[in-house]
This record gives C-alpha cells, structure tokens and sequence, in this order.
C-alpha cells in the first residue's frame, strides 16, 4: 500500500470516529440528528459556558469530554489533509 492510500484509509477512519463524537454531542444535547457539526457545537458551547440548562457534573463531564475527542479528530483530519495534498 502506498503513502498516500496509508492516508486516505487514516482519514476515513478518523473521519468515522468524529461523527460519532457528532452523533453522541446531540443526543447529549437533545438535539436533531440533522444538525451539522457547526450547529452542534455552537450549541455544545452556549450549553457549557451559560450553565443554564440543570445538568448534572457527570453529564458535564461527558459533553466535555467528547467536545475535547472532537476537536482532536478535527486536527488529526487537518494534519492528514495536508500531507495528502503535498
């Protein structure tokens, strides 16, 4: 397998594993299966800084949790962007 075929499988992976971050942000949240990453994550954020929807620390701790894993993949995807395009 070639470099670049090495990469379009970590990508696909990568891509996999951040729309189930996706997927679990709105059922955390309660919100539409139709909603694209950015609206979930302007929503994931008011939910987090307002403090206004009663929560427990535990379910805190999750959506903060699968907030950092989603950033991560966003950058792993950036990272294998690039390579791929050199």
């Amino acid at each position: 397998m070639t470099k670049r075929q090495d990469l379009e499988k970590e990508w696909l992976v990568v891509a996999e594993l951040r729309l189930e971050r996706l997927e679990e942000i709105r059922e955390l949240l309660s919100i539409s299966p139709d909603a694209d990453a950015d609206e979930a994550i302007k929503i994931m954020k008011w939910w987090r800084e307002t403090g206004d929807v009663p929560s427990s620390a535990k379910v805190k701790s999750q959506g903060d949790r699968i907030l950092r894993e989603f950033h991560r993949l966003d950058e792993m995807k950036l990272k294998i962007i690039a390579e791929l395009e050199f």
